[in-house]
């Protein structure tokens, strides 16, 4: 299911197979009267058109009766389809796994699932990216860089400053960073801090997994013990994320005469209340002949203050569209001649904004490390009720600490259409959204009474959150079934049946190690910030790749999530240049803005 389009299967009852060989009898019978025909010219012709309609419909019936063809049809924001009538191919695509086999690839003696290792589905990523965008930017005649050019001109990002934040907030920053590199035609290298002056335990935000240590075999039989760190393990964020090769070029960290500390000082002069335009260095290379490279180094923060007050307008240039300068970046990001040149020509914001997420998220801007990817696998396979195979919905309920701070008008505000906010006290009855609030999203679902037999499929949800315990709570208040199926008083004709997994159980408070990846009393703790890594990625994988998910964009997790549940529209020239797979905005803004923001 996606936003304003549904694919229908064509079926054929065997009476229409009938009429088409009736159909095609009459025509041989045609032929041969033709045949008769006193002109032998006339004849002949006759003979050639009978033959041609008659192979033609032949071909074009069989076809029909023994494809799989897919008639597409643009549909109202507000269509949905009905999850009983879904044939089960149609439900098999809708569930996390991908219907589209992927080989797994190899690490060590570990065989990874592709499923695993991105937000996307590893059949809406092309492979093929770096090839594909080197040569779109030489035939293009744009300005394109060969290998002897590539690490000419390098955007230096170093994310360290910014590894306090969450998850969301970090990954987002990656997007924006790549959308600035793009923009800017450079090479997008990372600048990880080395041990010395790194705070986190095994030089990374993101915990440790087994490879992180180095280890050595006391004696024969028992257990490798740790003896310190891999040195040679990746650091920072690039623990995470695997760097792409058509985003950093395959280039070094520029300029090799200077230290992270000189690196660290170059960056604080661009100060974007000071220097409205961040300035670039220039410095040699090692290579032989005096060649220089030009580098633009920012901190994650820098980033964000940059693309502000600077980049973000120049992205949106269309003065004289179809702008050249979008064609050429979208080029740079894979798109195809043609898409670029669709994406050269919007004009309105939020349509370039996520044409150019679509482009970006189908290029693979963003794939776990296969450690990564092998834990995240197993934490997703141990989620008791959660089928990988089979359609579901999530919702993610963010609270903790941003209902000190961006989400509290938006509580208030809540409150107040409910007539119950005191103006003079600012007495509420909770300091949050209800949960049953963003369940309400699905009661625009069609449903008739004629479909309703009382015997309608579990609607299963599934619900990651910083408050497990405060939701459970909620959920418990729900009138339940034989089965312990919550069941849900909706405006739908059927009253439904629902039952909502949690990838952690909020009765399990033995850790105690928060769900914040920067939260907790043993955030310090290695291991235990590495498990609260996992279970943070496995979330946003299974938010989205649901069917329907509920969220809010108040949140860094609801923007990020949103981003990747785009995808480009090569159905025709129906629709919007843009599909998004269905998302509903529980409270607060309905657009999230840039992609990364």
């Amino acid at each position: 299911r996606w936003q304003n389009e549904v694919k229908i299967r064509l079926c054929l009852h065997p009476l229409v197979l009938c009429l088409l060989l009736s159909h095609h009898t009459c025509i041989f019978a045609q032929l041969i009267t033709s045949m008769a025909a006193a002109n032998p010219s006339s004849r002949r012709r006759s003979m050639l058109r009978g033959a041609l309609v008659g192979i033609a419909l032949c071909a074009a019936s069989y076809t029909i009766i023994w494809g799989d063809y897919v008639l597409r049809i643009p549909l109202s924001e507000n269509f949905q389809l009905r999850r009983h009538r879904m044939m089960p191919r149609d439900r098999r695509q809708l569930g996390y796994l991908d219907s589209e086999p992927s080989s797994p690839l190899k690490y060590g003696r570990t065989l990874i699932d592709q499923n695993f290792q991105s937000l996307v589905r590893p059949s809406g990523i092309d492979s093929s990216i770096f090839r594909k965008m080197t040569q779109a930017t030489h035939g293009a005649g744009d300005k394109g860089y060969d290998e002897s050019t590539a690490c000419d001109n390098i955007f230096l990002l170093m994310p360290y400053s910014f590894g306090h934040n969450g998850h969301g907030s970090q990954l987002n920053n990656f997007i924006l960073a790549a959308l600035v590199a793009t923009f800017t035609n450079r090479a997008m290298v990372v600048l990880e801090p080395p041990p010395a002056l790194n705070v986190f335990h095994s030089n990374s935000q993101f915990g440790c997994p087994p490879e992180a240590w180095e280890t050595q075999v006391i004696r024969t039989g028992a257990e490798p013990k740790k003896v310190g760190w891999n040195k040679d393990f990746p650091s920072g964020l690039s623990r995470l994320l695997k760097h792409p090769a058509w985003l950093s070029r395959q280039c070094a960290v520029p300029c090799p005469e200077y230290t992270y500390e000189d690196w660290d000082e170059l960056h604080l002069m661009n100060n974007y209340t000071e220097v409205p335009v961040p300035k670039e260095i220039t410095c040699p290379t090692s290579e032989e002949g005096g060649k220089t490279q030009n580098v633009l180094v920012l901190s994650g923060q820098q980033v964000r203050d940059y693309f502000i007050s600077y980049y973000k307008d120049k992205m949106l240039d269309r003065v004289q569209p179809p702008s050249l300068p979008a064609a050429e970046w979208a080029l740079r990001l894979g798109a195809a001649p043609h898409e670029a040149r669709v994406f050269g020509g919007l004009t309105e914001r939020h349509e370039i904004w996520d044409y150019i997420s679509g482009i970006m998220i189908r290029s693979g801007i963003m794939r776990w490390q296969p450690w990564i990817a092998r834990d995240a696998e197993a934490y997703i396979h141990q989620i008791e009720g959660l089928p990988l195979d089979e359609p579901y919905d999530a919702i993610h309920v963010r609270r903790g600490d941003k209902l000190e701070s961006d989400a509290r008008r938006f509580v208030i505000r809540h409150w107040q259409l409910q007539g119950l906010y005191d103006e003079e006290t600012g007495e509420m009855p909770m300091n949050y959204i209800p949960f049953s609030f963003y369940l309400k999203q699905f009661d625009d679902e069609e449903y008739d009474e004629a479909a309703c037999t009382g015997d309608e499929p579990v609607r299963l949800v599934y619900v990651a959150t910083d408050d497990p315990m405060t939701v459970q709570g909620e959920i418990d208040e729900f009138p339940k079934d034989s089965e312990g199926n919550s069941i849900i008083n909706t405006m739908q004709s059927c009253r439904e049946k629902t039952r909502f997994i949690f990838g952690t159980s909020p009765s399990d408070q033995t850790a105690l190690v928060g769900y914040h990846l920067d939260e907790g009393p043993s955030k310090g703790d290695c291991e235990e910030r590495y498990r609260r890594n996992i279970a943070c990625i496995a979330d946003l994988m299974i938010l989205a790749k649901a069917d329907i998910f509920i969220g809010e964009f108040n949140s860094n997790w609801g923007r990020l999530v949103r981003t990747f549940r785009l995808r480009l529209n090569t159905s025709g020239k129906w629709a919007r240049p843009v599909l998004l797979k269905e998302m509903r905005v529980a409270w607060g803004s309905s657009h999230p803005g840039p992609p990364g923001w």
